[in-house]
C-alpha cells in the first residue's frame, strides 16, 4: 500500500463520496419538490391518519379522524363509509391539482360530513377515509379498497381527481367494480362512459358554449384565435378546444393554434402564439390548456402594443382557479388584457342576501360567523375559488343518494344506480344539481371570474344570464 492509500485517506475520500451522496439526494429531492413532486411524511391506502399525506393536510385530517371516531363511539353498526380519492402524489403536470385544491377539497368533503351527522335523524352516519389515486399508488389504494369496502360498508367514493388519463384508469377500475362515484371537478365529456358515475360539475361542452355566448358579449363581432394544448393525455383540454373550435361560426374564426405542453418550453412555443394574435385581427383568445402554461401566455400578449390598443379578451375554462392565489411578480404586465373563466362554484351564490341559486340552508354551511361553517372551522382558507364549495357538493350528491334508500344500508351497487337513475336533484351550495340518466350534471348556473394578473378574482356574472 503506498502512502497516498493509507486509512485515513480511504477514510476521508470516502466521508467525501458519502456528503457528495447526501448533497445530490437533498438537490433531488428539492427539484423534485420545485418540480411538483408531492413527497407527504408517507402514503397509505385509505385512512383517516393525520400524519399520513403531509403536513398541508394535517389539519384537515385531524377533524376527519374526530369525527369518524365520534361516530364508530356514539353509533356503532349504524353508518356507511364514503371514500374521498385524489392525487396526492405525482408530478402537477400529471395530476393538474394543486395542493391548495386537495386541500380545500378535503374541507369541503368534512363540511358536508360533519352538517350530515348533526342532523336530527341521521342514520346512516358517515364516515370518511381518504386516499391517493395518484400515479405511483392508484392500484394498491383500490387493492385496499376491494379488501376493506365490505367491512368497512363502503358506498359510495367522491373527490376522484381531475380530468387526466391517471384518473381515468382509476374510474375505470371502480366502475368494473360497481362502485358508485361522485366527480367533483371531472368535466371532461369523455368520462361519459363510466358507469355509477354522478359528476356536479358542468361538461366542458357546457362551459365552451357559455364561454361562446360570453365572448360574443365582449365583442358582437368576435374574432377569435383557439390555442389549444395538444396533449393526448389531457381530456379536459382536448375536449374544451374541440368544443370551442366546434361551437364557432365560420366567420368568427381567426385562426387555431396548439403548443404542447410536455414539450421542453412551452412558454417559448406560446410567446410565438402571442406574438402570431397580436399580429392577427383577433378580439378574443379561447385558451384550451392547463392553468400553468396561461400566464406565459398573457404575458406574451401583455407585451405587444397591438394586442394592447385591441384590448384582447382571453377566456378559458375552470381550471383557471388554480391561478387564484396571490402572486409575486404579477403573472402579465398590462391590465388592457383581461382574463375570464368559468368557474365550477363561487362563493357569490353563498352571498346573495335574497333567494335565489343556493338554498338558505346551504348557505349556513359556508356563510362567515356561522357556528361550524366551513370558514369558522376554517379560519383563513378561501371560498372563490369554488374548491370547497364543489367537492362539498359532490359529497352531498353521495349523501342524498345514500338517503333515498330510508329503510335500509343500501350497498354500493344500489347508490351507484341511484346516482346515474336520472332522479336526483339535489340542492347544494353550488346551486340546484340535476343529474341526468347518464351520471351528468345538465343546466348547471356556471360563474364567470376574472382573474387579475395578481392572482384574484372578482365575480364578472352567471353564464345563465
Amino acid at each position: 500500500m503506498s502512502s497516498i492509500d493509507g486509512p485515513w485517506v480511504t477514510g476521508a475520500f470516502l466521508g467525501v463520496r458519502r456528503r457528495r451522496r447526501w448533497v445530490i439526494a437533498v438537490l433531488v429531492i428539492g427539484l423534485m419538490i420545485l418540480g411538483g413532486i408531492i413527497l407527504p411524511s408517507r402514503i397509505q391506502p385509505l385512512t383517516d391518519d393525520p400524519a399520513a399525506f403531509g403536513d398541508d393536510l394535517a389539519g384537515v385530517m385531524v377533524r376527519i379522524r374526530q369525527e369518524n371516531t365520534r361516530v364508530e363511539k356514539e353509533h356503532p353498526g349504524a353508518y356507511v363509509t364514503i371514500v374521498a380519492l385524489f392525487p396526492m402524489s405525482g408530478l402537477v403536470s400529471e395530476i393538474t391539482m394543486s395542493r391548495q385544491t386537495i386541500r380545500r377539497g378535503l374541507q369541503g368533503i368534512y363540511v358536508a360530513q360533519f352538517w350530515r351527522n348533526r342532523l336530527p335523524e341521521a342514520r346512516p352516519y358517515v364516515k370518511v377515509l381518504v386516499g391517493s389515486n395518484g400515479p405511483k399508488d392508484w392500484e394498491a389504494t383500490l387493492a385496499d379498497l376491494d379488501g376493506r369496502a365490505d367491512a368497512e360498508r363502503v358506498v359510495a367514493v367522491t373527490g376522484l381527481g381531475a380530468s387526466t388519463a391517471i384518473t381515468r384508469r382509476s374510474i375505470a377500475a371502480l366502475s368494473e367494480r360497481k362502485f358508485a362515484m361522485t366527480a367533483a371537478v371531472i368535466t371532461s365529456d369523455e368520462f361519459r362512459k363510466f358507469s355509477g358515475l354522478a359528476r356536479v360539475a358542468p361538461l366542458n361542452s357546457d362551459q365552451a358554449v357559455k364561454v361562446l355566448q360570453l365572448a360574443r358579449d365582449f365583442h358582437p363581432r368576435l374574432r377569435a384565435v383557439v390555442v389549444k394544448d395538444s396533449n393526448p393525455n389531457d381530456s379536459y383540454v382536448k375536449t374544451l378546444g374541440d368544443y370551442f373550435a366546434g361551437a364557432m361560426r365560420p366567420e368568427e374564426v381567426e385562426d387555431k393554434l396548439t403548443f404542447d405542453a410536455g414539450a421542453a418550453s412551452p412558454g417559448t412555443v406560446l410567446g410565438l402564439n402571442a406574438e402570431r394574435i397580436c399580429n392577427s385581427t383577433a378580439n378574443t383568445v379561447l385558451y384550451a390548456g392547463r392553468n400553468d402554461h396561461l400566464p406565459a401566455l398573457m404575458a406574451g400578449l401583455s407585451a405587444r402594443a397591438r394586442c394592447i390598443e385591441r384590448r384582447i379578451t382571453v377566456i378559458s375554462g375552470d381550471d383557471v382557479a388554480e391561478l387564484n392565489a396571490p402572486k409575486s411578480p404579477q403573472m402579465w404586465g398590462d391590465q388592457s388584457i383581461t382574463l375570464f373563466y368559468t368557474a365550477l362554484a363561487h362563493s357569490e351564490g353563498i352571498r346573495e342576501a335574497v333567494a335565489g341559486r343556493v338554498i338558505e340552508a346551504m348557505k349556513q354551511r359556508f356563510r362567515k360567523g356561522v357556528t361550524n361553517s366551513y370558514l369558522t372551522l376554517f379560519p383563513g382558507e378561501d371560498t372563490n375559488d369554488g374548491m370547497a364549495i364543489v367537492h362539498h357538493d359532490a359529497m352531498y350528491v353521495a349523501i342524498e343518494a345514500v338517503d333515498k334508500f330510508t329503510h335500509q344500508i343500501p350497498g354500493r351497487a344500489d347508490v351507484a344506480s341511484m346516482l346515474t337513475s336520472g332522479t336526483l336533484v339535489v340542492d347544494g351550495a353550488s346551486g340546484q344539481i340535476r343529474i341526468n340518466a347518464g351520471g351528468d350534471a345538465v343546466d348547471k348556473d356556471i360563474p364567470v371570474l376574472q382573474l387579475g394578473p395578481d392572482g384574484s378574482t372578482t365575480f364578472s356574472r352567471w353564464a345563465t344570464e
